[in-house]
């Protein structure tokens, strides 16, 4: 599976500056009082004191406006329109409907691919920008020469749709993308079914509402976690289940990991929720 874990570990940038009101403001009294030596009995009602107040608030205010600018311009932090121009200097376009975190990873894929021309980052690029129903690829080579490209699609179907794969053929087969010495095959990714079962008792004073609510929220929770590669447990169930307002999740299955190879991928095909009733 595809991340941007190596994003995520870097430390924190020495350009993004950690603010503090007080600090500032300590200095603009440090400094006033050197210049106005006389003027050391500073009250806090006193005219001069608010006034370093309102250009500490200000100055803090400018500072936290360049931490922004200076996060708009790093592929880690950039979102929205910003990522669009930073990801545009690489060739790369937002696909219809794409998230900030799926561009953010195209883009990465496609600086690596600039420095290795047919390697795993090179394919990967272009089969996740074939079609904005791609959810994740694999890229591996089972032999050499060969390239073996697995498609895990978006959404909750148990096969991977022909049409998808049909897109991502078409573009890592064009001539100006396919390495001359490559085979390049395109398969759907091996799903592995699931079913979830579990009981759910809720807190007194919480609404049946929440109850209901919690299947589209622990979709939401799944569709942004899994993908190629990701282990299904137990622990992760019952945490995603363990919504506010609930007291006790029951999980009655899997009960066991279910483990993904790196082109296998967990799909949700029953999602059993029982509800027990109330406790505390």
């Amino acid at each position: 599976m595809t991340t941007l874990s190596d994003l995520a570990s870097l430390p924190t940038p020495a350009v993004i500056e950690t603010l503090s009101f007080e600090t500032i403001f300590s200095e603009l009294q440090t400094e006033f009082q050197s210049r106005y030596p006389d003027y050391s009995a500073l009250l806090a009602s006193d005219p001069a004191v608010k006034l370093l107040e309102v250009a500490a608030y200000r100055e803090v205010l400018l500072r936290n406006r360049i931490n922004a600018a200076a996060k708009a311009s790093l592929l880690a932090f950039a979102t929205g329109s910003d990522l669009d121009h930073l990801a545009a200097f690489y060739g790369v376009t937002r696909l219809m409907a794409e998230t900030d975190e799926a561009l953010r990873l195209r883009t990465r894929q496609r600086i690596i691919g600039f420095a290795n021309a047919g390697g795993a980052a090179h394919y990967r690029y272009w089969a996740l920008s074939a079609s904005p129903e791609v959810a994740d690829v694999e890229v591996d080579s089972p032999e050499p020469g060969r390239v073996r490209i697995s498609v895990l699609a978006k959404g909750e179907a148990d096969t991977v749709p022909d049409a998808v794969l049909d897109a991502v053929r078409a573009v890592v087969l064009r001539d100006d993308i396919r390495v001359l010495t490559d085979t390049v095959e395109v398969v759907p990714a091996e799903l592995i079914p699931v079913t979830v079962s579990a009981r759910i008792w809720l807190y007194p004073d919480t609404p049946v509402a929440a109850f209901e609510a919690i299947v589209a929220r622990f979709k939401e929770a799944l569709a942004a976690q899994s993908g190629l590669g990701w282990d299904l447990t137990p622990s992760w169930l019952i945490g995603a289940l363990q919504r506010p307002g609930v007291h006790k999740v029951e999980l009655h299955s899997p009960t066991t990991d279910i483990r993904a190879n790196a082109n296998q991928a967990v799909r949700l095909m029953n999602l059993n929720l029982e509800f027990a009733g109330r406790d505390r």
